[in-house]
């Protein structure tokens, strides 16, 4: 068929069209020779659809990228999934070099086949990946994090593996595992730009119910909320000498929003006296009082006791709302000009 093909493209399309019919006669005649009922090949229905339909060859170009994509990741794959032997160093330092100059030259295939690695590989291995992208782009040139923030048209995926190697990889327990300010505005500039990272907390509960999964599984460990809450407590010391407290009270909602999508959805679970514990150590917010302190509506769920979040579906309208417990906090003043909604989408880093 692809020598009657060749022969075809050089005609006009009325002539390639009666040609098409005119061998398909043929073909078809010569197999009712040797059988009562035909089998139509698929050389025979693409003559037909190219040159009596006129439907371009291209047509199949989709599926033929779909098999090297395949390919593709298997390869790579082969090549840089950890075994656990003497070859891992090199592999990782090999693989290092690869992404990086696939961020410097911008090739969209190997940032995919590293998004997929990143999300099946153990964590020790992503964090080492991250560890070399971010010495590359943000510790060695000054400015070339601009080459790695451009990328996120190109491979939204990758990034967003990425983001999640990277709070990995810092844990904020040491001066050197605290973040770069340029890698900071760079994933906010990111997350602005599609707040998808974030959203994802507001289908989670649904998934895991459907998993019977909710309130047994707990994805946002509460272990690592403390250093992160330590981490906040001692910027705002610091800040608070430099009339900050704008700056502060932002941070801290922040960390309320975030910690009751957490909770609403099921990802955070950890008592509601933990939690008090630990965020007791923080300046006084109004949006976090009211998080940590307001209605909880008791999970139906029988796996989780009492006093577990989740369950924080009924929550006041805003700030100006009784709380659960008043004469608990009868100096709490009255903030009228924010919402504290289930739900709502905050565009802001993730908490992992």
């Amino acid at each position: 068929m692809s020598d009657i093909r060749h022969s075809l493209l050089r005609r006009d399309a009325l002539s390639a069209a009666k040609e098409v019919l005119y061998h398909l006669d043929i073909y078809f005649s010569n197999q009712l020779q040797s059988a009562p009922l035909p089998i139509v090949d698929k050389g025979p229905v693409e003559l037909l659809e190219e040159f009596v339909f006129q439907v371009p060859k291209e047509r199949g170009a989709q599926p033929k990228e779909q098999t090297k994509d395949s390919v593709r990741q298997i390869i790579f794959s082969s090549l840089f999934s950890p075994q656990g032997n003497k070859a891992d160093d090199s592999r990782m330092s090999l693989l290092g070099k690869l992404v990086s100059m696939a961020v410097a030259v911008c090739r969209i295939p190997v940032l995919e086949c590293a998004a997929s690695w990143l999300q099946r590989t153990p964590v020790v291995y992503c964090v080492r990946l991250a560890r070399a992208l971010v010495d590359d782009y943000c510790c060695l040139v000054p400015g070339s994090v601009q080459t790695l923030k451009q990328i996120f048209s190109a491979s939204p995926r990758f990034c967003c593996q990425f983001i999640t190697s990277v709070t990995a990889l810092y844990d904020l327990s040491s001066d050197d595992l605290i973040p770069p300010l340029d890698l900071l505005e760079m994933i906010v500039s990111w997350i602005f730009e599609d707040p998808s990272v974030l959203q994802v907390l507001l289908t989670l509960q649904l998934h895991l119910t459907e998993k019977n999964l909710y309130g047994r599984l707990g994805l946002i460990l509460f272990d690592h909320m403390v250093p992160l809450v330590e981490e906040i407590n001692r910027l705002a010391d610091e800040l608070n000498p430099l009339n900050a407290s704008q700056e502060i009270e932002l941070s801290l909602d922040r960390l309320a929003q975030a910690l009751q999508v957490a909770m609403a959805s099921g990802a955070l679970l950890c008592t509601r006296d933990d939690l008090r514990t630990l965020c007791s150590r923080l300046p006084h917010n109004n949006l976090l009082q009211l998080v940590i302190s307001g209605p909880v509506q008791q999970s139906p769920h029988a796996a989780l006791p009492p006093g577990f979040y989740p369950h924080i579906h009924t929550p006041p309208l805003g700030y100006g709302a009784v709380p659960a417990h008043p004469a608990a906090h009868p100096a709490l003043p009255a903030h009228p000009g924010h919402t504290f909604i289930s739900g709502v989408t905050f565009p802001f880093r993730p908490i992992r």
